[in-house]
């Protein structure tokens, strides 16, 4: 016990010793904290004056260029006050109702009030938040549907793009209509669609319109159907099942993402087909043989990314699912690099020899992708593409197509894909709006209720139509709303 009271009052010795040494060195800055402080409030007071004398003169030109606005400001002060009367009258009138239920909750409310009059600062901040509320409610009165807009934007969950209600039931009729339209195609007895492009095409978009749609179709019957369809000679397919065609990386892609919906794993084979056929730079062709770079295709590429990333969580084996990721994440990196500077758009076939112009179907293919694959770096594409966006959204039934032709061994086959512009573009707005900011969540919500409010043209399309890639692809657009309503 005396060691520890020793041990104690030299601890408490050297305490004092320390504070009064602070204490000492305190009085020593005092005068040069107070000196700095005093020419700190006369540069403050120096600049005010200034301030006030400037804006006065100011003030004083305005009142004689423009008499009218003292006849303004009075009016404007006295609504103001009888405003300012009627929130206070308001505001005791409650107080005083709330101390009738709860006096307790209104001794609160008065405890608070004294405590912000007691500092400047404190009136200061809740004079700016009061200005800060009556500018908004000002800028939702004078733009409403803006206001409705963003407000619209910031309660509602990234799940689901908040297109105003009158689009949003449009939207998820037509859904209805095209996904029985789709329905309707599908042959369960011997062929689906009878192409298998299309097949592949129909079920995703039925797949991923309604999650529940795969328990209602013959799992079983699916499978059988792709992989009597595959190439003799390899684990692919191609656009028809003749000899004459070649094996189509576009199709075969498809039809593994196919697989992935509907949980099927991929073969090994089937697999091996895609990673073998990816170039040493990361893209692929769109047409297995196709070996010069010049026939590299951007829509091949993201396709092949799709469908490989969709496979990996399927395979069992490890080291398989890193071979896929890999490849992915090449298949990334190369349409990253062929993107048209500043503008978040791409060419069919960017190593093509002669000039070209890029196309908005194949852009938004590529961007949705992207997006689906988890590619971190899309902040700047993202941003290109909705300073990029059409002013008017375009058709549904415009699309493009190159028509080039691509050597693959000793014969030429001309590229036939069409890449119809309106679904893609929503299809790669609405993956934008998820990870964007507020603004750019605006952004894209404000071009999305322009592309999809009733009487805009996607609503013209039936089901019916020749093209049933269309209809397909229109539904994946559309699938969204349907979806999270």
């Amino acid at each position: 016990m005396n060691e520890l009271r020793a041990v104690a009052k030299k601890a408490r010795e050297t305490v004092i010793a320390w504070l009064r040494r602070a204490i000492a060195r305190a009085r020593k800055l005092r005068p040069y904290a107070t000196k700095a402080l005093d020419t700190a409030r006369t540069w403050w007071i120096a600049c005010t004056n200034r301030l006030r004398a400037y804006a006065r003169s100011a003030l004083e030109k305005l009142r004689t260029r423009f008499p009218m606005l003292d006849v303004y400001a009075r009016t404007l002060r006295l609504h103001a006050a009888r405003l300012l009367a009627t929130v206070g009258s308001g505001y005791r009138a409650g107080v005083a109702a709330i101390g009738r239920y709860s006096p307790r909750t209104a001794r609160a409310i008065v405890a608070c009030e004294i405590w912000l009059r007691q500092s400047d600062w404190r009136r200061l901040g809740l004079t700016a938040l009061a200005a800060v509320l009556v500018l908004g409610i000002g800028l939702a009165a004078i733009f409403p549907e803006a206001a409705g807009r963003y407000g619209r934007v910031i309660f509602t969950s990234n799940r689901v793009v908040p297109l105003p209600d009158e689009a949003r039931r449009a939207v998820r009729e037509k859904a209805k209509e095209l996904a029985a339209a789709l329905d309707g195609r599908l042959d369960r007895k011997r062929k689906l669609a009878g192409e298998t492009w299309t097949s592949a095409q129909i079920l995703v978009a039925l797949r991923e319109n309604d999650p529940d749609y795969a328990s209602r179709i013959d799992v079983k019957l699916v499978e059988r159907y792709f992989r009597s369809m595959a190439g003799p000679e390899c684990a692919c397919w191609r656009r028809f099942p003749q000899g004459k065609h070649p094996n189509h990386l576009g199709v075969t892609s498809w039809v593994l993402w196919t697989f992935a919906q509907y949980g099927i794993p991929a073969h090994k084979s089937e697999l091996e087909f895609l990673l073998s056929a990816q170039g040493g730079d990361g893209g692929w062709p769109l047409f297995g043989g196709a070996q010069e770079e010049k026939f590299t295709s951007s829509y091949g590429t993201a396709a092949a990314i799709l469908a490989l990333h969709a496979q990996a969580p399927l395979q069992t084996d490890r080291r398989q699912r890193r071979r896929l990721a890999a490849a992915v994440n090449r298949g990334a990196d190369w349409l990253k690099s062929r993107v048209v500077a500043g503008r978040a758009r791409w060419v069919d076939y960017p190593a093509w020899p002669e000039s070209q112009e890029d196309f908005l179907g194949v852009s938004g293919f590529a961007l949705f992708a992207l997006h689906r694959v988890g590619a971190w770096w899309l902040g700047s594409l993202d941003r290109d593409w909705l300073r990029e966006l059409p002013a008017q959204a375009p058709g549904a039934l415009r699309g493009e197509a190159s028509a080039k032709a691509v050597q693959v061994g000793n014969r030429s086959y001309p590229d036939e894909t069409r890449y119809y512009e309106l679904p893609w573009t929503i299809l790669a707005t609405e993956e934008v709006y998820r990870s964007a900011g507020i603004f750019r969540k605006v952004r894209a919500v404000q071009w999305l209720e322009r592309a999809l409010a009733p009487g805009a043209s996607i609503y013209e399309l039936t089901g019916r139509e020749r093209s049933a890639t269309l209809v397909a692809e229109a539904l994946l657009a559309l699938r969204n709303e349907a979806q999270h309503e």
